[in-house]
């Protein structure tokens, strides 16, 4: 077991860190920096990705020590979500992660299920306006927008940018939703809750079924990375990240992905004791643990059509994926904890207490940047990904009242000949002039939700991929 003081220790550091960032609002500013390529650089505000890991993580911090600084910092948070609410058109602001145009399913289901599970630890006149968001957002948002009678699912947005042909259905999306559901029985008793986190389930329960046959052809007679590590091929478990009406067949599994779902599923197990989702904790749980690279032992990027696209491999985010595997603990027992997956990502800090998102970043997509190589979206530490291993410390630290969270006076400065990142306690500068994929030059005050500076000569690449593609055609 990785020993507690270091886990208080780091838990203390990364808050000291993540509070560099806080305005005096509650908010959790910060750049995001998604597993691919899309970016949000320019308007920095809080977002629901973000604030709901700090709800959830002081509310677990709060249970164990009762502190009221914990108690303070769980309702900052848990309030400056509520207040993106509009009750105007039953929408929730700041749900589009790295892009603003969206208000996003999985987003708003993360802000719901953060608001749910802190209901308990709140004073009576915030639990009832909680409950009134979530109830109401539900209907006139999800209910009237979303959902898919014909699939029997819910859709990525109310719009899709990233398909505006036909609507997708995501996986990890469904599951938080059934989860958001069963928290929202729970507070309340009301059966229609019980019921739509039920109907979620079938229908992820006939996905599943689907995509197993279909793997089980796809992998028939190939050496796996279960039996190799050195293998290209996936392991058994995989679960789609995405379903269209005329895409039912999986081809991209998303390790991320498959660890946010575990909490969907095991709230459906919780609740239906269905050995169907048992069944799906088990051989999903097992796909994620062997979807490890065995010398850093960080998490995989994903696999496609049956074949591990190993890069990036995920460093702060792979908290979301921990927090999955700690959620099901109970049903699999201790084993599914990796502590040597903990040990690695701990090795990594900043001096600041912060932590970077990727390995790997240099190695992905098209028209990859060159052979190998550190880029700044490697190394930068962004509050969307260290917010995610903030939660899952919280999961882990057994005397939270022992944490110290002190002021930050150190920086990270990192200089190499591709970038200049610099991270202090009041500011942030990324200047970047190779490879063309990377370039960019961003300025930040941290407590201001707008970047000085936000260059990221996106279209000037995307006339350079094109030229590239006409020649070598």
């Amino acid at each position: 077991m990785v020993n507690q003081k270091r886990i208080q220790e780091a838990l203390g550091d990364l808050i000291s860190w993540m509070e560099t960032w806080k305005d005096r609002h509650g908010a959790y500013n910060g750049f995001v920096v998604h597993r691919t390529e899309a970016k949000r650089m320019g308007l920095v505000h809080d977002t629901a990705w973000t604030q709901s890991a700090l709800i959830r993580g002081y509310g677990n911090l709060y249970r164990k020590s009762s502190e009221a600084r914990w108690q303070n910092a769980m309702i900052e948070a848990a309030d400056l979500f509520a207040a993106c609410y509009d009750p105007d058109t039953g929408r929730i602001h700041h749900t589009g992660h790295e892009d603003d145009r969206f208000q996003s399913l999985v987003s708003c289901a993360l802000g719901v299920c953060a608001l749910l599970s802190i209901v308990d630890l709140v004073d009576l006149k915030r639990r009832k306006r909680y409950i009134k968001i979530v109830c109401d957002h539900f209907s006139r948002y999800w209910m009237d927008v979303l959902w898919v009678e014909t699939e029997g699912a819910f859709k990525f947005a109310e719009v899709d940018y990233y398909s505006q042909r036909e609507d997708r259905f995501v996986v990890n999306f469904n599951t938080m939703a059934a989860e958001a559901f069963i928290g929202a029985y729970r507070a309340t008793g009301e059966n229609e809750f019980l019921n739509q986190a039920l109907c979620i389930g079938d229908w992820l329960k006939e996905r599943w079924n689907h995509a197993q046959k279909f793997n089980e052809k796809l992998l028939k007679g190939r050496v796996t990375i279960a039996d190799d590590p050195l293998s290209e091929w996936m392991p058994p478990g995989a679960f789609s990240y995405q379903f269209t009406k005329c895409k039912r067949d999986p081809d991209n599994d998303v390790v991320l992905y498959s660890g946010l779902s575990l909490r969907g599923l095991y709230a459906l197990y919780s609740l239906s004791r269905d050995k169907g989702f048992a069944d799906i904790i088990r051989s999903q749980s097992a796909y994620i643990l062997a979807m490890r690279d065995p010398e850093t032992r960080l998490f995989y990027h994903t696999a496609k059509n049956g074949r591990i696209e190993k890069k990036p491999l995920f460093v702060a985010g792979a908290g979301m994926i921990l927090t999955g595997l700690y959620e099901v603990q109970p049903l699999l027992g201790d084993h599914v904890i990796p502590e040597d997956t903990l040990e690695s990502i701990l090795d990594r800090v900043y001096a600041n207490g912060s932590y970077p998102g990727f390995i790997g970043m240099n190695d992905t997509g098209f028209f990859r940047r060159d052979s190998g190589g550190v880029v700044w979206e490697d190394v930068a530490a962004s509050m969307n990904w260290n917010a995610q291993l903030f939660e899952y410390l919280t999961l882990l630290v057994e005397e939270p009242q022992k944490t110290a969270v002190n002021k930050i006076s150190k920086s990270t400065f990192i200089f190499s000949r591709r970038f200049i990142y610099s991270d202090m306690p009041g500011t942030v500068q990324i200047i970047s002039w190779w490879p063309p994929r990377s370039w960019g030059i961003y300025l930040y005050t941290k407590k201001r939700v707008k970047a000085w500076v936000s260059f990221y000569p996106k279209q000037i690449f995307g006339h350079l991929r094109l030229w590239f593609k006409r020649i070598t055609q």
